[in-house]
């Protein structure tokens, strides 16, 4: 009776830690945006307050559009091409580190070596790379869009300082939910695509579905769990074909089925 296959797994430090490293990055702009909207914003509020003249009313506006230019340069550092490529390049390799170990783990169990040389993992890496430079730049394009509405909006709309403050701080939380997300939805697609190819290289070309077993799994998920399915024709969820992995957030994985199974 030959061994049983060790599962797939999901790379779930590899997620977590480049979520913490997006997330640092939210969190050294969303300090700055108080502390600029300390220096530019909060001065002619509480003049306003005390004289409330049209003069007062441009002069916030024009500081706001100073606080957000300070702000752009901050964002220049905290965001910085190097420092997204970095978080980057240190996910997409961790994950490939986890997926062929874990792969050659379970070719082991049949008596199969995974190949050395992978011709097509290169071009794949560095495609993932760039992508993720890119998902990382929209978070902070999207905060620093956001919360400037927040502050034009809080002060037209004769918002408290406190209550402006705090619509500074859910924009900060909204983008560090992005960036969780981010982390898991990559981390399954870069996984689901990985296997697939390292799977159909050794001659596999069938998978069984496995999701999480866990609350947070969509029923169109389970109800494909343990189904086995052709990598030349992989399943329809909510619309598109899909790998293990590749639907949005989904952490779903993709077992090997070998011909004597």
């Amino acid at each position: 009776m030959s061994k049983k296959v060790p599962i797939t797994r999901f790379p779930d430090a590899a997620a977590v830690t480049y979520s913490r490293d997006i997330r640092k990055m939210i969190l050294e702009l969303g300090d700055e945006t108080l502390k600029q909207f300390e220096k530019y914003v909060v001065p002619l509020l509480n003049d306003q307050r005390q004289d409330s003249t049209e003069y007062l009313v441009d002069g916030i506006f024009d500081n706001i559009k100073r606080m957000f230019k300070a702000l752009a340069k901050k964002a220049s550092k905290s965001f910085s091409e190097q420092r997204r490529l970095s978080a980057a390049k240190r996910f997409v390799n961790s994950v490939n580190r986890f997926n062929r170990h874990n792969i050659a783990n379970q070719l082991a169990v049949r008596g199969i070596d995974l190949a050395q040389r992978e011709p097509w993992l290169e071009t794949f890496l560095v495609n993932k790379i760039q992508v993720n430079v890119t998902y990382i730049k929209n978070i902070e394009d999207d905060y620093r869009s956001e919360v400037e509405n927040v502050v034009r909006d809080g002060v037209r709309e004769g918002q408290s300082i406190k209550q402006i403050r705090e619509s500074i701080l859910q924009r900060v939380d909204v983008a560090e939910s992005r960036a969780q997300f981010l982390a898991v939805d990559q981390a399954g697609s870069i996984l689901g695509q990985m296997t697939a190819e390292r799977h159909q290289s050794i001659g596999i070309e069938k998978f069984e579905w496995y999701d999480s077993a866990d609350e947070r799994v969509r029923k169109s998920h389970k109800d494909l769990n343990g189904k086995i399915f052709s990598y030349d024709d992989p399943p329809t969820v909510n619309g598109r074909v899909v790998l293990p992995g590749e639907d949005y957030r989904c952490r779903c994985v993709a077992i090997p089925v070998f011909d004597d199974d």
